[in-house]
């Protein structure tokens, strides 16, 4: 019994291999062409978060600023961009502490990545010395210089001692502790009902009388004050001396 096939499966036969020949080729070329395509190095992403971050950062004097990039999968192929990358800050982040950049490209294909990145900024900052407790007026000992990384810092924190000295502590702090605005207010300098003077001034002629204070109030603050002569109300302004000092 013969095996020969016939001349039209042969034909066929044919045409099927040589397919296959022609899809492997393209398949080949194609893989070797995407190979050969420019790559993006994850060096240049991650140069350009730093530059930005590097020229957008403002520090104050005295601010010892600390910039750490994060690292990006060496696996990433991202096609090389024509120009230079450019990078901003992602959507809700700050520009201190845990944030990302977005490092973008438009030609000859546009993408985008985030870059992370940590801010670290370190500066002396004033901090309770020894335990004060509620309304007591704070004293040079009472505080120090400490060189602090501030981006988990609540706001309003002190970089220098004298603003602090003469203010009271609005409640019980304790060493080593931040003082911030919140924790201090100007001290209570008048009374109510306290025996002030009250002043007023002009070249060459200063009037002083005697009043009652009708409430209480801390250097620099506007308050009621009750004549002891002409019982007349009068408003006048708390000075550093404990006098009040009124409109002529």
């Amino acid at each position: 019994m013969s095996h020969a096939r016939s001349p039209q499966i042969n034909h066929a036969l044919r045409q099927r291999l040589s397919l296959t020949v022609i899809l492997l080729a393209t398949l080949t070329t194609g893989a070797i062409r995407a190979a050969e395509e420019p790559i993006e190095p994850l060096e240049r992403i991650l140069e350009t978060a730093r530059s930005f971050l590097a020229d957008s950062l403002k520090t104050a004097a005295g601010v010892e600023t600390s910039i750490e990039i994060g690292q990006l999968d060496s696996r990433l192929r991202l096609a090389r961009c024509a120009r230079a990358p450019t990078a901003e800050l992602a959507p809700g982040a700050r520009a201190g502490g845990n944030g990302t950049v977005n490092v973008r490209c438009t030609e000859p294909v546009g993408w985008s990545i985030f870059v992370p990145f940590r801010v670290e900024r370190y500066t002396e900052v004033v901090t309770v010395a020894r335990p004060l407790s509620r309304q007591q007026v704070i004293q040079p000992a009472d505080v120090r210089l400490t060189r602090l990384e501030t981006s988990q810092l609540a706001k309003g924190y002190f970089q220098e001692l004298a603003p602090v000295i003469g203010l009271e502590a609005r409640r019980a702090l304790v060493p080593e502790q931040v003082l911030i605005g919140a924790h201090v207010s100007q001290r209570t300098l008048i009374e109510r009902g306290q025996q002030v003077t009250l002043f007023s001034a002009r070249p060459g002629l200063t009037v002083r009388m005697k009043g009652e204070a009708l409430e209480g109030g801390t250097v620099g603050q506007r308050i009621r004050v009750r004549n002891s002569s002409s019982k007349r109300i009068v408003e006048g302004y708390v000075e550093p001396s404990g006098a009040i000092r009124t409109a002529f």
